[in-house]
């Protein structure tokens, strides 16, 4: 269970708690199908560089890619049949005004990668192999 807030070095290299993670910032985009699960870009202008990662919490809301409205976390978790089990593992990427990336699942739909999108951060996730 990921406990606490973890600030990320962006650019560079994160570690926390069972993960290595990875940002980096790229001014083009390389293009559909170019990332997996444990993935993601966004837009730096509307994340910003102030992020963070953090387990869930009461009441948490999330706005997933494709959705028009936010929704609760919990019913984003439910309808994505995440294991019960799991749902206090999964990291979320944070900035100071939303939860941005539910690793692993969606990214929020307010800071995808668009046409105007002028400096875009990549983000991966790698598991630590436990010792």
């Amino acid at each position: 269970i990921l406990s606490g807030e973890h600030r990320l070095n962006i650019p560079g290299q994160t570690m926390l708690p069972g993960w290595q993670v990875t940002a980096s910032v790229h001014e083009c985009y390389p293009g559909e199908g170019s990332e997996h699960g444990f993935q993601a870009y966004f837009d730096l202008d509307v994340t910003g560089r102030e992020l963070l990662v953090r387990g869930r919490r009461p009441g948490d809301r999330f706005q997933p890619l494709g959705l028009a409205e936010p929704k609760k976390l919990q019913d984003f978790m439910v309808d994505a049949k995440i294991p019960r089990s799991w749902r206090d593992r999964v990291p979320l990427v944070c900035s100071a005004q939303h939860i941005l990336w539910v690793v692993g699942w969606r990214i929020d739909h307010r800071a995808r990668v668009s046409p105007q999108t002028k400096h875009i951060l990549f983000l991966e996730f790698k598991k630590l192999d436990s010792v």
